[in-house]
């Protein structure tokens, strides 16, 4: 998937873990980097990228973006943050 804005991981990514996990196309969403190497993403802007990028509306990009991704957050190596945008 094309990303709205994707990051330099050449210039960023010697701070992530070798096992983290990056979202295919979501780079616009990532906020930062934990201590433990893991990325953050913004939860109101994963859904923003689905609407924007893919012209979900907004009530299927949350749909998605809980089935997708928020169900992967014991399994996988990245944090989800909740804020108020």
């Amino acid at each position: 998937m094309k990303d709205l804005y994707p990051i330099d991981w050449t210039e960023q990514g010697h701070y992530l873990r070798s096992d983290a996990i990056q979202l295919d196309g979501c780079d616009s969403a990532v906020v930062g980097i934990t201590e433990s190497g893991e990325l953050c993403y913004s939860y109101e802007l994963l859904v923003d990228v689905f609407v924007t990028r893919d012209g979900m509306t907004y009530d299927e990009s949350i749909e998605w973006v809980e089935f997708n991704i928020v169900s992967l957050l014991g399994y996988a190596k990245f944090t989800l943050i909740y804020t108020d945008l």
